[in-house]
């Protein structure tokens, strides 16, 4: 039995939405915003002044047909959501009990979170295949000629199914999930259509919706397994190739390298320092530095004096003006110098534009590594004093498309540390040196750090004695003799 719900925005525009039982909450604020002529990424929906979660499904959510639903404003910042994937038994090994997780901002869709976990930038670190998979298939039983065929990613979560290339695009925040935990149970479905075709319209696809990362070389060819088929085809190729070698294929293979990053962008490399006691820790130790001067009181009198007076509170016009001016100013920043220390002490200094996001950032950090590392899970952590200190926020640098400039608020100089993820090995950890690639360290040079001069006192002149000077000396040394001062006696007494 179907029934309905109206949604209603901040302007009583109304909307009703035909619901059946088992429609989730997510399908009705599209629904709604695309009658209402809103973005539901950017909405959410409340019931009786309690925010619902979108997450359940219509019969979960208590609500009775004829329900008023408002539709609200959601945050603009994303949240962080543990992602927990459960593998089949195909994918299931090296990971404890068959499942994967990490954590992701809410913002990122179900195709990336599948792209992260297979490339290992996510998970455990292992490589593997979750979009990119091709299943064998004979015209003829199992001797005929046989051909790949594509076999498409399957997720469940909840009771939901999501398959389609539109479903996969949605990400964890328009499903419902802004917080907390999500299990998200993997599958596959073999389709009919033939794995290279199927490869071009995903390209072209994710690329037109703004995925354009290519395919990592790992996942372009089929698993092992898939490819252990003896077809007659596949016979005759590889006794042709057998039997008449050619210098392709006698060559080495060789390794592809990764990018130089001084052929993108212009960098600084600084050598790790010679001396294991820090340069800070040098400086002789002066008492009197920590001894407050008058200025210092002074300057401390003063704030106190203008922390207690009464301050107007900025109206409406002043702070849209502020904030204005303030995205002007950021707009007009042009780079910002990002200096990255490394475990072994080494410093790379590169350069960024406002295009330049939290994913360039990393991948640029991981190609100044060596292959040996390059792999590795790692995270960037910008110091306080950089980045703007906002309450309920780690100053962890995100590797996702949020831009540095605009997004992160990072301007002038920011110091980046380079900490290794918590499940590297402990050998990884322990490494402190040769981790930038070796080109990078023949061009490093040497952190030269220029010492304060202490400041100059000037001897103090003696004074020089003049002709009221024995009787200014009198004055000053001398005491008065006897008696009581007049101011001090009684009256009547002389």
């Amino acid at each position: 039995m179907s029934a309905h719900v109206v949604v209603i925005d901040a302007t009583a525009k109304r909307a009703t939405i035909k619901t059946t039982p088992g429609k989730y909450l997510t399908d009705i604020l599209q629904e709604a915003c695309l009658k209402l002529g809103y973005n539901p990424s950017q909405y959410g929906l409340k019931h009786n002044r309690k925010q619902l979660d979108l997450s359940l499904s219509f019969r979960l959510s208590g609500l009775s047909s004829g329900a008023k639903l408002e539709l609200v404003q959601a945050s603009r910042s994303p949240s962080v959501v543990t992602v927990g994937l459960q593998l089949p038994e195909s994918e299931a090994q090296g990971a404890p009990n068959g499942r994967i997780q990490d954590k992701f901002p809410s913002t990122t869709t179900l195709w990336l979170v599948l792209r992260k976990f297979e490339a290992g930038v996510a998970g455990n670190g292992q490589k593997r295949n979750f979009t990119a998979r091709g299943v064998p298939s004979t015209t003829d039983g199992d001797s005929g000629s046989g051909r790949l065929f594509y076999e498409i990613p399957v997720l469940r979560i909840l009771e939901r199914e999501l398959s389609s290339f539109t479903d996969l695009q949605k990400s964890l925040a328009q499903l419902g999930f802004n917080n907390g935990n999500v299990l998200i149970r993997l599958g596959f479905r073999r389709t009919e259509e033939p794995l290279e075709e199927a490869m071009v319209k995903i390209a072209e696809y994710f690329k037109s919706t703004g995925d354009d990362t290519p395919m990592p070389a790992q996942n372009q060819a089929p698993p092992a397994p898939a490819l252990e088929v003896a077809t007659e085809s596949n016979v005759q190729q590889e006794q042709e190739a057998t039997s008449e070698p050619t210098a392709a294929n006698t060559a080495p293979a060789e390794v592809p390298e990764r990018p130089v990053p001084t052929s993108t962008r212009s960098v600084t490399v600084f050598s790790p320092p010679s001396a294991d006691t820090p340069f800070s820790a040098q400086a002789p130790y002066n008492e009197e530095d920590y001894i407050p001067s008058i200025e210092h009181a002074t300057a401390h009198q003063r704030q106190l004096n203008q922390s207690s007076r009464p301050k107007r509170l900025p109206t409406d016009a002043e702070i849209a003006a502020k904030a204005a001016a303030e995205e002007q100013r950021r707009a007009d920043i042009r780079e910002v110098d990002v200096k990255i220390r490394f475990p072994d002490q080494s410093q790379v200094v590169a350069k960024f534009g406002p295009s330049d996001t939290g994913q360039s950032l990393y991948d640029f950090v991981r190609s100044c590594l060596v292959p040996t590392y390059a792999d590795i899970k790692f995270a960037l952590n910008a110091f306080a004093s950089s980045t703007p200190a906002r309450a309920g926020h780690a100053n962890v640098i995100p590797e996702n498309q949020t831009l540095l400039i605009k997004g992160l608020k990072l301007e002038g100089r920011i110091l980046v540390n380079f900490t290794w993820a918590d499940n590297a090995s402990s050998a990884t950890h322990l490494q402190r040196k040769d981790i930038l690639r070796p080109d990078l360290r023949s061009q490093a040079q040497e952190l030269k750090i220029e010492q304060v001069p202490e400041p100059v006192q000037e001897p103090s002149k003696p004074a020089e004695a003049g002709p009221s000077g024995s009787a200014d000396a009198s004055k000053a040394g001398g005491a008065r003799k006897g008696g009581v001062p007049k101011w001090f006696k009684m009256p009547g007494k002389k």
